[in-house]
């Protein structure tokens, strides 16, 4: 029988009637019977094997769903269109192998195209997953490097500013007592010649004006780095600190630590100097707290410090997002524990007042 050659509408009729019968088949798992028909009849109109293959392709896209699940119904369910392929062609194969070989050969290699076909959609699905990742980690990165920023300027500012109060402190503090030493030590001159009583009062309140500019040039040198936690250790260092916070502010403060602690090495020690000297600073300013207590504990690679007052609390996560550098110390804090890979945490509620705690791992200071 002579074939004929499917051209214009005739195309378009069978095109449309391949993927009425595949939609029918992927859906319901039914349509062999179709399948066959459809084979027959591009048999009959010349269709060749290629060509099959072509509207099969379009049928298929065209099946497809533009939304992710459509995606994923249309990869699950490409193994059925495949078989539905696969029976519509054989009439095709048949008529021009005529053996069994040819015809097994196309089937093997219909199912090795629906193996890829699966294969490249689970890649397709492990490639959309690493992509979300990535675009994680990226955001978690843009985070990060803002964060660092904002805390960059505030240290900056924040620098700046304490080094106007440095200045303004030692103005006022210091240049007004040596200010008054100056007076006192020209009225001395004066009334040397006399040698009456005047004279002793003068030079005894010389001398207490220079024991106050000590004083007030010691405290603001322990301020900017106290000479024992270089000399002595951290306990020396932080019992002292304890003792003269308690004298200066009439906040009582209750140190403990353990009685054998190892010597930490210096970055370590000044990290949790600094974090006790920034707690306790806020304790003063903000708290209004009676009592602290200061705690340095040790155990198996790691050393504790917890400052816990009973004062007023406070929002612990909008002071750490604050944008003014009214409690940059917070921030500080975490970064210098940070820095010698600690951790860092507060807890504050009403009627419970706030805890700082600081973990930090022990490295022993070694000598030799």
């Amino acid at each position: 029988m002579k074939r004929k050659s499917i051209k214009g509408s005739g195309s378009i009729a069978f095109e449309r009637s391949y993927l009425a019968a595949l939609d029918e088949h992927v859906k319901t798992s039914r349509g062999k019977s179709a399948s066959d028909r459809i084979g027959r009849r591009a048999l009959e109109l010349g269709v060749e094997t290629l060509a099959l293959a072509r509207i099969h392709d379009r049928s298929v896209s065209a099946l497809a769903s533009p939304d992710a699940a459509g995606k994923k119904r249309a990869v699950a369910s490409s193994a059925r269109g495949d078989s539905f392929f696969a029976r519509a062609v054989t009439p095709i194969e048949e008529a021009h192998c005529g053996t069994a070989r040819n015809l097994f050969e196309t089937r093997r290699l219909t199912a090795e195209l629906a193996t890829a076909r699966t294969r490249l959609g689970n890649l397709q699905i492990k490639l959309d997953a690493s992509a979300r990742h990535d675009g994680q980690q990226l955001e978690r990165s843009r985070l990060m490097e803002n964060r660092l920023r904002r805390l960059s300027h505030k240290l900056l500012s924040a620098q700046e500013e304490e080094r106007l109060r440095i200045s303004r402190d030692l103005h006022d503090a210091i240049g007004q007592t040596l200010t008054g030493i100056n007076v006192s030590l020209a009225t001395l001159k004066r009334e040397a010649a006399a040698k009456s009583q005047k004279l002793a009062d003068s030079v005894t309140r010389a001398q207490s004006l220079v024991e106050r500019s000590m004083k007030t040039v010691h405290q603001f040198a322990w301020e900017l780095r106290p000479t024992l936690l270089d000399d002595l250790g951290l306990l020396p260092a932080l019992r002292s600190y304890c003792s003269t916070f308690s004298k200066r502010t009439g906040i009582r403060v209750h140190f403990a630590a353990d009685s054998k602690f190892a010597r930490l090495g210096a970055d370590h020690s000044t990290a949790l100097f600094r974090v006790a000297q920034g707690a306790l600073s806020n304790v003063e300013r903000h708290a209004q707290a009676a009592h602290v207590r200061l705690s340095l504990r040790s155990s198996p690679g790691m050393v504790r410090l917890e400052v816990k007052d009973d004062g007023r609390s406070f929002d612990v996560l909008r002071m750490e997002n604050s944008k003014t550098n009214k409690h940059l110390g917070l921030l500080v804090m975490r970064e210098r524990v940070e820095m010698v890979g600690g951790s860092f945490t507060i807890a504050s509620s009403p009627g419970h007042g706030t805890s700082v705690c600081v973990e930090v791992p022990l490295e022993v200071e070694t000598r030799e």
